[in-house]
């Protein structure tokens, strides 16, 4: 198994590139391993207009980076103070 740790997705997102995976077990264990502490998110999309094809590749985003995303998709929208979010 390969982990490519530099990798930015198409929205300029860092996330982990794994390769060569034989059991996701695997990836979990390393990302336990490396990066303890931490939450992940491997995004599933099949949305053929905003993704590629799929590949070999499993793509493990860092969740806080994803945040903003994962709310909007949920209906919910940063609050005017920017503090909190807030249901449409």
């Amino acid at each position: 198994m390969k982990v490519n740790e530099d990798y930015l997705d198409g929205y300029g997102r860092s996330c982990l590139v794994f390769s060569g995976v034989r059991k996701f077990s695997d990836v979990y264990d390393w990302l336990f391993e490396h990066y303890n502490g931490y939450k992940f998110c491997i995004v599933l999309d099949c949305s053929t207009s905003e993704y590629p094809e799929p590949d070999n590749k499993i793509y493990v985003h860092f969740m806080d980076e994803l945040q903003e995303e994962v709310n909007l998709e949920a209906g919910y929208i940063l609050s005017k103070d920017k503090k909190a979010y807030v249901h449409r």
